[in-house]
C-alpha cells in the first residue's frame, strides 16, 4: 500500500477465539487477491491469536505463490490496546530456488 492514498483493506474475523489458523487462510487470501492487504484487530490477551494469524498469512502466502509481510502494531500507551495486524505482498517476486549461499 502507498502512503498516503486511502485503500481499502479486507477485515478479518481473527479475533474470535474459536477460529483455527487454517480456517483463517481462505479469508486471508481472498483479502490479499481483492484488496492486496488483510486486516485484523485482536486482544493482546490472547497471544495465541498472533501466532495463529501469522501461520495462516503464511499459509496464505503459499498458496498464492507470493511472499507475504506481516506487522503487528498495537497503541504504546496501554496493554489494553487491541493489536492490529496487518498482512501484505511482500514487494518483488518470490525467490524460486535456494539462494547459493544457504546451500552449503
Amino acid at each position: 500500500m502507498a502512503a498516503g492514498r486511502a485503500q481499502r483493506v479486507a477485515a478479518g474475523a481473527a479475533a474470535d477465539a474459536h477460529v483455527l489458523a487454517e480456517d483463517l487462510v481462505p479469508d486471508i487470501v481472498q483479502g490479499l487477491r481483492q484488496h492486496g492487504a488483510y486486516r485484523t484487530t485482536l486482544d493482546p490477551r490472547q497471544p495465541q491469536r498472533l501466532v495463529d494469524v501469522r501461520w495462516a498469512a503464511l499459509g496464505a502466502g503459499r498458496q498464492l505463490g507470493r511472499g507475504v509481510q506481516v506487522v503487528m502494531s498495537r497503541a504504546v500507551e496501554t496493554r489494553e490496546a487491541p493489536i492490529t495486524v496487518l498482512v501484505t505482498f511482500v514487494a518483488g517476486p518470490r525467490p524460486r530456488s535456494i539462494p547459493a549461499q544457504r546451500q552449503r
